[in-house]
């Protein structure tokens, strides 16, 4: 089994120690809390026993939470504010910061801001200037140079103000031109977003109503910065050395500030993850459960952790007392979370068994037996040695980030290197001499001699890998104490019965094996028996009454619809895994098909290119459906005869960025 063994930890400290027994087991990112069954403190003596044993001078009562949660968002904002004006990213940083309190990080916190806020303020309104001088730049390269700004400045009767027009609102100003007490000249033409720029000009009593008219025209204003004069050329030199005088004052300022920025960074990360470690601590408050002198907190905990959690308590605080328990000891009330711990060649399959659902804690983990039935598929339907190179080579180079990606196709590459050396193939072609000695199938998987075997090898594995699949969810049945399901069901040890029983009818049917056709049809037909009375069976096992609960005639057609279905989809199960040996023979059919094309031309380089585009095809199209057959094979035909994927994910308390 691939699932951690858990414990279950039952601890009771001193309000006294909270703080910091609760920093030690977030900063040991092992615990999974557990939420069930709060009224514990009230029910259980033991815990009130340990309260009169571990004293404590404080009272919960005296800390607001609700005051608590607002101060620590307030700083993580005020952190994370200092990091994006220094245009630094945050990281946790845990090296030390059990040593780090609180008040130290308040205090480092409002130094920094102290010491850095002055210099950013002027800096953000620098960089607004540069903003309002460039975005005026963009808008006047399209005005008129006729335009001058000292001119305009001398007006003492008349206001005047720059904007722009489309082209349906500058007939709408037209028409209504008499009814507007301005002067509206065009200056200038956006081609890009064939706009017109226009200047108004206007008394500067009536401002307020000449504004008010051009806003319901959907005039956009352009800003005319104060520091600007001269005509249009003197104004566009006049910007750029404004902009570049301002950009090296914002060179000198954050000079300022980053001379010391490593160490700066250094220090926000470590206030930055002491207040997150506080806000994750505030939050396990809130969820466990106080006494009038304890804490009470129920946590799963991985098995080989234990000794290591002991440690990390112990040595902050002796007022507590911690006490572990077996999935055994602690029976059905608590269910435990289930962590998956596969090794090297397993691990990049846990991806696809989560895609369906998560083995519950006392399933047996599919992972392994998937990994490798998987493979196994994915190499018999895509066996090539050029092919399952370049999977191999993709995982190795394109995936190096990304593990899983990388894992999965390594692993199928390698398979499909594999079956290619048996089917003697590299890039669709067969008929290489040393390749032919090692093949085991002689002349490609499409020889006349072939076809049969291999579609026949494909039953075969299915036959195998379900038989693996019954086996396994007998297995999770049994250990449940499920023996309705595990000996009597469809997925039991009778479904398994009547699916042996229907191959190897087939296999006397067709004179393969010399069984009397009477043997596996009468086990099939007690077996399909057995499936429908299952409940009544079980019960009569386990001394239960009575033998059928609810409705009896409602019970049995249930059953006799169930057992229909059970013959169908054992009929539908083997045959299912046929498909295995027809991709197998539609893999080189695909391939074939291109190399007679490319024997149509004589040219070299037309040859070089339909069976470069052949795999292409093949490679991208062919192997994304083989592998989706894989999965449709996993999950229809063998998780629902062993896996339920109804487990808890095992999350252990930490901080988060």
């Amino acid at each position: 089994m691939a699932i951690e063994k858990m414990l279950l930890l039952n601890l009771v400290g001193s309000l006294d120690e909270e703080h910091a027994i609760l920093q030690q087991l977030v900063l040991f990112e092992n615990i999974h809390l557990n939420l069930e069954h709060s009224d514990v403190y009230d029910h259980n003596y033991m815990v009130h026993e340990y309260e009169t044993m571990l004293s404590s001078e404080k009272n919960i009562k005296e800390e607001n939470y609700g005051e608590l949660e607002k101060k620590y968002y307030e700083s993580a904002n005020a952190v994370m504010q200092a990091a994006s004006d220094l245009d630094v990213s945050l990281k946790l940083d845990k090296s030390d910061i059990r040593k780090y309190r609180y008040d130290e990080a308040e205090k480092d916190l409002s130094e920094l801001e102290e010491r850095i806020k002055p210099n950013i303020e002027l800096i953000k309104k620098k960089r607004e200037q540069i903003k309002t001088l460039k975005v005026f730049e963009e808008k006047i390269k399209y005005v008129h140079e006729n335009i001058n700004f000292n001119e305009m400045l001398d007006l003492h009767y008349f206001d005047y103000e720059i904007g722009v027009l489309s082209r349906d609102n500058k007939l709408h100003i037209k028409r209504n031109y008499e009814n507007i007490s301005a002067l509206i000249f065009k200056i200038g033409y956006i081609e890009e977003s064939r706009e017109n720029i226009y200047i108004a000009f206007y008394l500067k009593e009536l401002k307020d109503e000449i504004q008010r008219i051009l806003k319901s025209l959907s005039w956009h204003p352009i800003s005319v910065p104060t520091e600007v004069s001269g005509n249009i050329e003197e104004v566009k030199s006049e910007i750029k050395e404004k902009t570049a005088v301002l950009e090296r004052e914002i060179e000198d300022l954050e000079s300022v500030i980053i001379k010391n920025k490593e160490e700066t960074h250094l220090l926000l990360n470590k206030i930055y993850t002491r207040v997150k470690l506080e806000q994750k601590i505030l939050e396990l408050k809130q969820q466990i459960i106080h006494g009038n002198n304890v804490f009470v907190l129920n946590a799963w905990v991985r098995k080989k952790d234990k000794l290591k959690l002991e440690s990390a308590i112990a040595d902050m605080t002796d007022k507590y007392v911690a006490i572990f328990k077996t999935t055994d000891e602690v029976g059905k009330e608590f269910v435990p979370p289930t962590h998956l711990n596969n090794n090297w060649f397993t691990k990049p399959f846990e991806m696809i068994v989560k895609l369906y659902g998560l083995p519950s804690y006392n399933e047996i983990d599919p992972t392994p037996f998937l990994a490798i039935t998987f493979c196994l598929m994915f190499g018999i339907m895509f066996g090539d040695i050029g092919q399952g190179l370049v999977y191999f080579l993709a995982g190795s180079l394109l995936f190096r980030k990304n593990e899983l990606a990388k894992g999965i196709l390594t692993r199928l590459g390698l398979s499909s290197i594999i079956f290619g050396f048996i089917y003697g193939s590299i890039f669709g072609i067969e008929h290489i001499p040393i390749l032919e000695r090692i093949a085991l199938v002689h002349g490609g998987p499409l020889a006349e001699n072939n076809i049969m075997p291999i579609l026949l090898a494909g039953v075969i594995f299915g036959v195998v890998v379900l038989t693996v699949s019954f086996m396994l969810g007998i297995i999770n049945f049994l250990h449940k104490g499920d023996i309705e399901h595990g000996i009597f069901g469809k997925n039991g040890v009778a479904g398994y019965l009547f699916f042996i029983a229907m191959v190897i009818l087939a296999l006397t049917v067709g004179n393969i094996i010399p069984v009397s056709s009477w043997l596996p049809a009468g086990v099939m037909i007690i077996s399909f028996f057995i499936m429908i009375f299952k409940e009544p069976l079980a019960h009569l096992v386990q001394r239960k009454r009575p033998l059928v609960s609810g409705d009896k005639s409602s019970y049995f057609v249930e059953s006799c619809f169930e057992g229909i279905e059970t013959l169908l989809s054992s009929l539908s199960n083997a045959i299912s895994f046929i498909r295995i040996g027809a991709f197998a023979l539609n893999h080189a059919g695909l391939f074939l098909a291109f190399v007679k094309m490319s024997a149509m031309t004589d040219n070299i380089i037309y040859k070089f290119i339909i069976l470069l585009l052949g795999n292409i095809l093949i490679l991208t199209l062919e192997g994304l459906v083989v592998f989706i057959q894989g999965l449709r094979l996993q999950y229809y035909e063998m998780f629902s005869k062993y896996f339920s994927g109804d487990g808890m994910t095992y999350t252990p308390v930490k901080i988060e960025e």
